[in-house]
């Protein structure tokens, strides 16, 4: 069992809609990835909880690819954190969460998480995703790969995407 206490979380920042910014000084409705959605989120809250932030890459989640996947592999698994919370777009997140989870981490909970609006914008979810999966590393037993979104964290291979609505969705046996 891992104890957030005296733990630190690694923030894994990989892009996605999450980290986009809209850069003022451009025309159009072009966007940017920018800094990490949760370095500057936690320097407005009052935590206890100690991070650490990394950036592996800064793409919209439609393209990255297996080589990016390999690199996110390699700094998890290099990591001296037992907590690992991955910021990724919504696209492919499963993708990369089922490529960690089959590549084997031993001893450490990873938590993907994302949203559908950029942190910076005031109807984002964003906020609310970040919280529900830093609340899933402090309760999460068994160590693996999952996904927090929409208030739901899912185990990799629980989890499928609703194709009307692009929300994470549990798989259900019947």
């Amino acid at each position: 069992m891992i104890k957030m206490t005296d733990e630190v979380v690694l923030v894994l920042q990989t892009g996605g809609t999450i980290d986009k910014d809209y850069p003022h000084v451009k025309g159009g409705y072009a966007f940017e990835i920018g800094e990490s959605a949760v370095m500057v989120m936690m320097q407005r809250i009052r935590t206890d909880v100690t991070f650490e932030y990394q950036t592996v890459c800064r793409k919209d989640s439609q393209d990255i690819d297996d080589d990016d996947r390999e690199l996110l592999w390699k700094t998890c698994q290099q990591a001296t954190q037992k907590t690992i919370l991955i910021t990724h777009g919504t696209d492919t997140m499963i993708e990369t969460a089922a490529y960690l989870a089959k590549r084997r981490l031993p001893n450490k909970n990873i938590v993907l998480t994302g949203a559908f609006l950029p942190a910076t914008f005031k109807k984002s979810e964003a906020e609310f995703n970040i919280g529900v999966a830093l609340g899933a590393l402090q309760c999460l037993t068994e160590c693996d790969v999952y996904i927090a979104m929409t208030g739901r964290v899912l185990r990799w291979d629980k989890v499928t995407r609703d194709n009307l609505n692009g929300k994470c969705i549990a798989i259900l046996k019947g």
